[in-house]
């Protein structure tokens, strides 16, 4: 009797997402061991991240930090760009960081371009190592909006320098100053350049955790969170400065990156050396006991800290997802807090960039409703299209080039039967989108680190029906580099697979070019083999 095909469905393949700190052959195939490039939306679904859109030229100086300012009611943002503080002028994308204008550009020090904003009382702080504290007020004339802080707490003896700061609880809040390391300065009750009038004062942490530095400060459900290298310190009633007290050390655990703290809902969420932790409020004990977001993947996680110094973040409140990025080492995870994995943690994706177009920073806007990035080039790019772009000017006139990306997708190892060999026959692949691009498979077999030579297919538009509302080519919107290009249906390709195993793991490469592509269902056909 002829021996039936066998078809195994991948049944919600990869809606954990990336899973790289366990065995994968013991893995439900609901996790990915790679996963770059991607997104998975709230339907399970595999998909393209979008693209990099440059707005403004490349000047050749990594972006290192960006702010939203509400200037005089028009929100602006303003960019940090070597040794400057810039207006970005999005309107004029070949002179987006003008060379003179008070107004404009700022120039201070602080070459690595590592500022930190605050927003607060209407005027925007800034702090970098090295500097004195920078502000910017839009009400002064013409000219004399940026200054720097007028007055240094009596303490200080040499520069007052802060790394960090928070504005919250009706003053500013700083730290990581290089004559004290260890201790936070609060200012004047809504005055952030006063610190030395009434009602000033200081937090020396030395006496709480010992000797270790401050590189970040937070306000979270009424509380002061004060984050070391090594510990982290939890205070009180902050919004009384003169009775403040000490609810919570918590030892051992610090922050690596002050440029890695962001809020999310009812969690405080910050890169330790340990992976991704978030200080949680709980209303049973109103502590903040810590949880580890990145188990799935921390020891790769970890393997980046040690290499990289650069570490950005960003929470995308209509994405939901938190992106974490190492501008040394060009990967970018995203954290997906819409929908936990059954071990109650984010589901994690991985982006990479072509050389130079990797974020040096992110910030979440308002003004262009989305994420907009600082590159290591220094261009600032938006986050949309199915393209990374680049914007050059010739000829008095914008030029644009188009570069395709890769998303990368590996399976664990399926198995498909219980110590019976089966005879690969093909992979049935149901795919939405993916317009004229190509795709590459391989699959391995048994644990062997060897795959199969790549077979390459072709992603074509679905020939019937009609496409989206803007798609027609001749229309205003049907450029395939438009926003709204046209999303072609579902298709099915069928590939042919060979040789036998009891064990197969599948590798998935698929060109971003210029259009959305989502999986939607993948199934192994195979037959029944012998015992081996």
């Amino acid at each position: 009797m002829a021996k039936q095909l066998v078809s195994s469905p991948l049944e919600n393949l990869g809606v954990n997402g990336l899973n790289t700190q366990y065995n994968p052959a013991t893995l439900d195939p609901a996790w990915l061991t790679s996963a770059d490039n991607i997104m998975i939306r709230e339907s399970g679904r595999i998909s393209f991240r979008k693209g990099l859109k440059q707005k403004v030229v490349p000047s050749g100086v990594a972006i290192g930090s960006m702010v939203e300012h509400n200037d005089q009611g028009t929100n602006k943002i303003f960019a940090s760009h070597g040794t400057s503080i810039y207006t970005v002028d999005f309107g004029s994308p070949n002179a987006a960081f003008p060379s003179s204008g008070a107004d404009v550009k700022h120039t201070v020090g602080g070459t690595t371009g590592n500022w930190q904003f605050v927003n607060f009382n209407n005027r925007l702080h800034c702090f970098h190592t090295g500097v004195i504290p920078q502000r910017y007020d839009g009400s002064l004339g013409s000219g004399v909006k940026w200054t720097a802080h007028a007055t240094d707490p009596a303490s200080i003896t040499t520069l007052f320098d802060p790394s960090c700061g928070m504005g919250s609880y009706g003053r500013l809040w700083v730290g990581g100053v290089t004559e004290a390391p260890d201790v936070v300065y609060y200012s004047v009750l809504l005055d952030g350049d006063d610190w030395t009038g009434t009602g000033t004062g200081f937090i020396d942490l030395k006496t709480v955790w010992g000797t270790d530095e401050i590189v970040h400060i937070a306000a979270f459900f009424g509380k002061l969170v004060i984050f070391g290298k090594n510990n982290i310190a939890i205070y009180d009633n902050p919004d009384d400065a003169t009775n403040m007290s000490l609810n919570e050390v918590v030892s051992g655990v610090g922050l690596v990156n002050r440029d890695t703290v962001q809020a999310i809902g009812d969690d405080l969420v910050f890169l330790s050396s340990t992976g991704l932790r978030s200080l949680n409020r709980t209303t049973e004990k109103d502590k903040l006991p810590l949880i580890d977001y990145s188990v799935n993947i921390k020891d790769t996680l970890i393997r980046n800290i040690g290499q990289s110094t650069e570490v950005k973040s960003v929470y995308l409140v209509n994405e939901g997802v938190y992106l974490l990025t190492f501008t040394a080492t060009n990967i970018t995870y995203a954290f997906d807090f819409k929908q936990f994995t059954p071990n109650e943690t984010p589901r994690v994706t991985t982006w990479s960039f072509d050389t130079d177009r990797e974020p040096a920073s992110m910030i979440d806007t308002k003004l262009y409703s989305g994420l907009l990035v600082g590159q290591k080039d220094g261009s600032i790019a938006g986050y949309e299209g199915y393209f990374d772009t680049d914007l050059a000017w010739v000829s008095s006139a914008a030029s644009y080039t188009y570069a395709s990306y890769t998303a990368d997708i590996s399976s664990i190892w399926i198995k498909l039967g219980e110590g019976i060999a089966a005879i690969l026959k093909r992979m049935v692949l149901v795919l939405e989108g993916g317009s004229g691009a190509v795709m590459g498979l391989r699959w391995f077999k048994d644990f062997s680190p060897s795959s199969s030579t790549t077979t390459y297919i072709n992603l074509r538009p679905v020939t019937t029906g009609t496409t989206s509302l803007w798609g027609a080519a001749t229309s205003l919107y049907g450029a395939s580099t438009s926003t709204y290009a046209p999303v072609y249906g579902l298709r099915e390709y069928k590939t042919p697979l060979s040789g036998s195993a009891k064990h197969v793991k599948l590798n998935l490469s698929i060109v971003a070019n210029g259009y959305d592509a989502s999986i939607q269902d993948l199934s192994i056909i195979s037959l029944q083999g012998k015992l081996r």
